[in-house]
């Protein structure tokens, strides 16, 4: 009598609706059809999220209905882990797998890809790594390449971003493309390499603004254009600038107020001036109305217009403020203050942070900062020679 795979897996406990005996090559088709499913969804059409849990549940109940010699076709191997790197559930394949249907051939693919989607990084690795995925055919490739690129991330960035590189390449316009990109963005040293940098977001930018997981591009972009900033890469500075076009107004805010806050500190007045324009039709809430108007006051402060600066910050309600900003007001003041001649270092306008603020760690960029900083007339000397 033939042994159904869905007779092992309910004999195991995990019951699934009514099936019937699949054709053959339909798991692969099924699988094909959740990829394009999901590169739809990462390019922002209209209901394709919400159709893949379906397409999931579809996908097991055609793995529960295969016979036991149909997982002897190497394609069905095939599929079964790419399902598994899709995001599929485990629970189907690791019945077939601890059943030992898989081929010898394949069961390190796919008992690679169970640990995988089981978060068994370590022991993914040491199965999937060796496999070349050049010699895979292109879906599979592709996939694997992301896996394996995603599990030398903490290990190799050189090699993870050739692999990364690869599985781009192998599917593009799909979750693979949208995944790799994302992954590759975030180890490039955007002040080392700022052109891989900004091809791999032009890419993004063109062909997945829409993705559900776009925020974690956008928080990418963020970062590196504050670093570049930082780096005082001017020139490319304006490229970040038509990247973020794109973003949310709320997310170009902050980004604008972080360069202009680093520019502040470093006294480098025209950039602050520039990013605080850039900020201030973004501003759509008191607070937000308020940081603007602050950095405009430290700016002219920086100019030497120390009564105007002072008069503009003493008009702002402290308790409204991060603390970031509030560290820039104090900052800014005290540079005032000597310059004045006030042998208390801090102006009657300097403030202190709200009492019901709790203290938080300074981030690293504060922390260079404030180090830079640490004697203020520093900064007013470097915005006076500008």
């Amino acid at each position: 009598m033939k042994i159904t795979v869905r007779a092992v897996i309910l004999a195991a406990g995990l019951i699934f609706g009514p099936t019937c005996c699949a054709d053959a090559g339909e798991l692969t088709e099924q699988v094909r059809a959740l990829n394009t499913l999901q590169g739809s969804m990462v390019q922002g059409a209209a209901g394709a999220r919400g159709a893949i849990p379906a397409q999931i549940e579809r996908i097991e109940q055609v793995v529960a209905s295969l016979e036991a010699d149909d997982w002897k076709q190497k394609s069905n191997s095939v599929a079964a882990a790419i399902f598994l790197f899709c995001g599929g559930p485990s629970r189907s394949i690791r019945k077939i797998l601890d059943a030992h249907l898989i081929p010898d051939t394949d069961a390190p693919l796919v008992a690679g890809a169970v640990a995988y989607a089981e978060g068994r990084n370590e022991e993914a690795a040491k199965l999937l790594t060796p496999i070349d995925a050049r010699a895979q055919t292109d879906t599979l490739a592709a996939h694997l390449a992301l896996i394996q690129g995603g599990l030398l991330i903490g290990s190799d960035k050189a090699k993870a971003r050739e692999l990364f590189d690869l599985a781009r390449l192998l599917m593009p316009s799909s979750l693979v493309e949208e995944a790799a990109l994302r992954r590759e963005m975030s180890i490039v040293d955007v002040t080392q390499d700022s052109t891989k940098f900004l091809v791999l977001g032009r890419r993004y930018g063109a062909q997945y603004a829409k993705s559900p997981f776009s925020r974690n591009y956008w928080d990418e972009m963020r970062a590196a254009t504050l670093r570049a900033a930082a780096n005082g890469d001017n020139s490319r500075l304006s490229e970040f600038r038509g990247l973020l076009k794109s973003a949310s107004p709320g997310l170009r805010f902050e980004t604008h107020m972080g360069v202009a806050r680093q520019a502040i500190l470093s006294g480098r007045v025209a950039l602050a001036t520039t990013e605080t324009q850039y900020a201030g039709p973004l501003a759509d809430t008191p607070a937000a109305r308020a940081r603007v108007e602050l950095y405009r006051a430290a700016i002219a402060g920086l100019a030497g217009e120390f009564e105007t600066a002072e008069a503009e910050f003493q008009k702002i309600d402290p308790r409204i403020l991060p603390s970031a900003d509030v560290e820039v007001r104090n900052i800014v003041t005290a540079a005032i203050s000597r310059l004045q001649g006030v042998t208390d270092g801090v102006s009657s306008a300097a403030a202190t942070p709200p009492a019901q603020e709790e203290p938080r760690p300074d981030s690293m960029v504060e922390r260079t900062a404030q180090q830079a900083l640490s004697d203020a007339d520093a900064l007013l000397q470097r915005a006076t020679r500008r």
